[in-house]
């Protein structure tokens, strides 16, 4: 059985990144599946057989790509949503399309490792359960999105578990020896810039870059300059990524401070390996936190959204 998954894949983010990879391994794992198609035009790094149904082009030929979903879902009917705050009611025009060719294709729908909400109208609401009459199964990933999904009273087996991120250790198992030898402390640091929310940059980031980097400084003295500090790209995005958060707070660091930049890359699982090499870990970004949590590396989490 070949499935294809869909999410908010290719926007040069780490978090849909790793759900990309572990849908990949779930599906090839409890599915036997031999090819893991992606609703999306961009895939991060995955295996061989893990494939875009679609295509980037320009405007103009887009018509290809409505040619290569149209053939390909007249082939395959098994469509997941993996990963993420998904059900929410916006624009999002892979659910549309589902949703407007669910009889056509005869689709069969569900989903894993998602969130339900919020909503910011009654309208966004009724539209997400409308759609979820039409599926076949739903796993989501925290307890505030169970208890509303239940309250709908809907003929549809709804599973609490949890976000696809805590499947990493059977995806990819981590060598703890480089933690466990190394003779400096090494400090994990993954910084946001971007509200979810209002989705435009916070104007309090440079306060509170300045305070991190201030109490950076102060604990690297205490420990006679003996702090290394790992800062992750969490997210990519050239005008909504992490980069720019980054920059700014490097250039507060005292020169003393021992600094490694890890900048986004496709593959999900290289930062997996490099948080699990810290002794601790600070995250503005939900899963850096989760990332760390898996690793067994003690972490803070400071989401900003």
């Amino acid at each position: 059985m070949n499935v294809t998954f869909s999410g908010f894949y290719g926007m040069k983010n780490t978090g849909d990144d790793c759900f990309c990879k572990v849908a990949e391994w779930g599906a090839q794992h409890y599915w036997g599946a031999d090819t893991s198609y992606f609703f999306s035009k961009k895939i991060p790094k995955l295996s061989n057989n893990a494939k875009p149904i679609m295509k980037t082009l320009p405007y103009r030929l887009q018509f290809i790509n409505e040619l290569l979903l149209d053939r390909h879902f007249k082939k395959n009917k098994h469509l997941v949503y993996s990963g993420g705050s998904i059900f929410h009611g916006k624009d999002w025009w892979e659910m549309e399309y589902a949703n407007k060719n669910f009889e056509k294709y005869d689709l069969k729908i569900g989903a894993i490792g998602v969130s339900v909400g919020p909503f910011d109208s009654v309208a966004h609401e009724k539209k997400v359960i409308e759609f979820m009459k039409r599926m076949s199964f739903l796993c989501v990933r925290d307890l505030k999105s169970y208890e509303l999904v239940q309250s709908y009273n809907l003929d549809l087996p709804c599973t609490h578990a949890f976000d696809l991120a805590g499947l990493l250790p059977m995806v990819d198992k981590l060598d703890l020896k480089a933690r466990q030898e190394s003779t400096k402390s090494t400090i994990g640091l993954a910084l946001c810039s971007f509200s979810g929310k209002t989705g435009k940059v916070r104007h309090e980031n440079k306060e509170r870059l300045q305070i991190l980097a201030s109490a950076i400084n102060t604990l690297n003295a205490k420990r006679g300059g003996d702090v290394t500090l790992r800062l992750f790209v969490f997210n990519g995005h050239e005008l909504h990524g992490d980069m720019a958060a980054t920059k700014e707070f490097v250039r507060l660091l005292d020169p003393s401070v021992s600094v490694e930049l890890f900048d986004y890359v496709t593959d999900p699982m290289s930062m997996w390996h490099q948080i699990g090499e810290c002794d601790a870990f600070l995250s503005f970004r939900l899963h850096g936190a989760i990332y760390a949590f898996m690793a067994h590396v003690p972490f803070l989490l400071a989401e900003v959204h």
